[in-house]
């Protein structure tokens, strides 16, 4: 196996694990629980997840296919937000598969392309420099952190009802 062909099967396996996860946690919870925020400057599993998707989009049709800009960055933080289960579901479930089919199916040369050094700068997380690899790894450590904030909620929400979706902690020693 080449980098090119190690590289496609990692990413693809860590984008389709956080998909997977994330999913798994939001059906653990209700309509309700999507729009919840412990606080006025903290933002709720349907910010989380539009914000997922508006960047992905951005990030993917935007930078790295050259489709027009369109995101309102400011909606994706707007604390009247309301999305259902079954639409923070389908963001997240689209989101994460767009990025698992790019990792899959992106031919070896495009890896090290750097697609913003041609385009007039603007402000974003990336550097004119960013390679199409630098794309993707920032991609994966960013939505990593929203996810353990869907996480997190989720665990505030549930409490001991919590599911976890790796491997549960050991049961407490009988004294």
């Amino acid at each position: 196996m080449d980098i090119h062909d190690n590289l496609r099967q990692s990413l693809t396996a860590k984008f389709d694990l956080m998909r997977q996860r994330s999913v798994a946690v939001v059906r653990q919870l209700a309509d309700a629980d999507m729009t919840w925020s412990p606080n006025a400057e903290s933002t709720s599993i349907a910010n989380l997840a539009l914000h997922i998707r508006e960047t992905v989009r951005h990030r993917v049709e935007t930078v790295l296919l050259g489709a027009e800009a369109a995101r309102d960055r400011d909606r994706e933080f707007d604390s009247g937000l309301v999305l259902s289960q079954a639409e923070v579901i389908s963001a997240l479930t689209e989101s994460f598969d767009i990025l698992a089919r790019l990792a899959r199916t992106l031919p070896d040369g495009d890896f090290l392309r750097q697609p913003l050094l041609d385009r007039p700068p603007t402000f974003s997380a990336l550097s004119r420099e960013a390679t199409v690899l630098d794309i993707l790894l920032q991609m994966l450590a960013h939505l990593s952190e929203h996810v353990g904030q869907i996480f997190y909620i989720a665990k505030a929400r549930l409490g001991s009802r919590y599911v976890t979706t790796t491997i549960p902690k050991r049961p407490a020693p009988s004294a």
